[in-house]
């Protein structure tokens, strides 16, 4: 049976998946109708969006499910795997929006015709879907606080809604300005507008895909988890050896989106037996599970702390 946790961010996944697919219908919609390549960036955003909901449902089934015989880790690096790729595709359509921008202002000034641009459907669009994307974030952003704050996908879905309406007030906004301008000293510009608008959207808001890519990227390539994870971790395991009259050599720490995998390396400075090693891991990965959240734990007991003398170090 789904846990409640799992079951409130199925639910959440479930609202965001339709809802992206009716937006990213009525951008692509709403770009043929106004004639607008800042309309088709929005409605594809959506479409990443529709996908990677579907993909999020599966996925967020899977973590924390049990180690097999084909998955020894579980599969809890998938969490990590989704949010890299996602952001690959948000960036490759963010390159994508970018060239076609290039394209519409290279063939202005290169004497070529540009379509001018229908603002009618712009504002309804706009009113429609800023208003779907709000709603969107505070709903992910409810479940991931009713979750305990530690699903990678819902943290992700939230800022995407966000970034989407942000997306959507901006590009609807700027459009709605450009008739303004025809009076101006940019009044000859005002055809290459909305490519104008995506190139500047596309500065500001490439950075959060680039962020998320960063991130989990570190998390694949097995570094550290957080200084501040890594002190938590530390200080219980320590706590614990304590108690148990056990000698702590150092912890290893890994995160994989929600999961936590902690090695803890001691040496028992007496005779144990395989029970004792099973009621320590257990009391370390109950302490986690409330202080860090859910964690895997592998005790190593021996009498190095695993880690190996540099040549440099040896040698000073």
């Amino acid at each position: 049976m789904a846990s409640p946790e799992l079951l409130i961010e199925q639910r959440a996944l479930t609202v965001g998946k339709w809802s992206n697919l009716f937006m990213a219908f009525a951008g692509i919609l709403a770009s043929w109708l106004s004639r607008s390549d800042a309309m088709l960036v929005d409605g594809l955003y959506s479409a990443v969006n529709f996908v990677s909901a579907i993909a999020a449902a599966g996925i967020g089934a899977r973590v924390g499910l049990p180690a097999t015989r084909s998955r020894p880790w579980g599969h809890d690096f998938d969490e990590v795997l989704y949010v890299t790729f996602r952001s690959l595709i948000l960036i490759g359509i963010l390159v994508f929006a970018g060239f076609v921008s290039g394209t519409k202002i290279w063939t202005f000034f290169t004497g070529g015709d540009v379509p001018e641009l229908v603002f009618g459907p712009i504002v309804i669009y706009s009113v429609v879907i800023v208003a779907i994307c709000l709603a969107l974030a505070f709903n992910y952003h409810r479940a991931y606080r009713k979750t305990g704050q530690r699903s990678a996908v819902l943290k992700t879905e939230s800022r995407a809604a966000m970034i989407d309406g942000a997306l959507s007030v901006g590009t609807g906004a700027a459009l709605l300005s450009l008739p303004f301008l025809q009076d101006t000293p940019l009044g000859p510009y005002v055809p290459i507008g909305d490519a104008v608008i995506v190139v500047l959207l596309i500065l500001v808001i490439i950075w959060q895909p680039l962020s998320s890519f960063r991130s989990t990227l570190a998390d694949l390539s097995g570094t550290s988890a957080p200084r501040k994870t890594y002190s938590k971790v530390s200080r219980v395991a320590r706590d614990l050896a304590k108690e148990h009259g056990y000698k702590l050599h150092r912890v290893a720490v890994l995160q994989a989106g929600r999961m936590h995998y902690a090695a803890i390396y001691i040496d028992p400075l007496k005779p144990i037996e395989a029970h004792d090693v099973d009621v320590f891991k257990d009391k370390v990965s109950g302490r986690l599970e409330d202080v860090v959240g859910p964690t895997r734990v592998e005790v190593m007991v021996t009498a190095r702390n695993g880690l190996k003398t540099s040549p440099t170090a040896a040698s000073a």
